[in-house]
């Protein structure tokens, strides 16, 4: 079992990638989460026509956008029991930069089986 963020966790996201849909949507999300046993954790996702191409911690210089979240809110999220516009709306989850693309045109991807999929085998990680 992998924990939330670690180095195991983020090489079974990496891995989850080819069960991804492919199509048309592209984007490169910079996450900033708060809140961790390690202090604030950077890393992006890079989606090219609906499929994970790569996930590495750090910054990315292209990001579409950034999104920052706390540990424990992000983990909701993943696991299904809050939506990611209701965490927008609350407050819990910030977007700068494209936002729109972010929040709205992704979401054809998250409502895909293989994408609820990745997330309840992400979320369920937990030790």
């Amino acid at each position: 079992m992998s924990v939330f963020l670690s180095d195991e966790w983020f090489k079974k996201l990496e891995n989850s990638a080819p069960e991804l849909v492919s199509n048309e949507f592209s984007i490169i999300s910079q996450y900033e989460i708060s809140g961790t046993e390690q202090g604030k954790i950077r890393f992006f996702i890079v989606i090219e026509s609906g499929q994970i191409k790569e996930v590495s911690k750090g910054k990315h210089q292209n990001a579409d956008c950034v999104v920052t979240v706390k540990s424990s809110e992000g983990l909701k999220i993943l696991s299904g029991e809050k939506s990611i516009l209701g965490a927008f709306m609350q407050g819990d989850l910030k977007v700068e930069g494209n936002y729109r693309k972010y929040l709205l045109e992704m979401q054809k991807l998250r409502i895909s089986e293989p994408w609820k999929e990745m997330c309840k085998s992400l979320s369920s990680s937990q030790d």
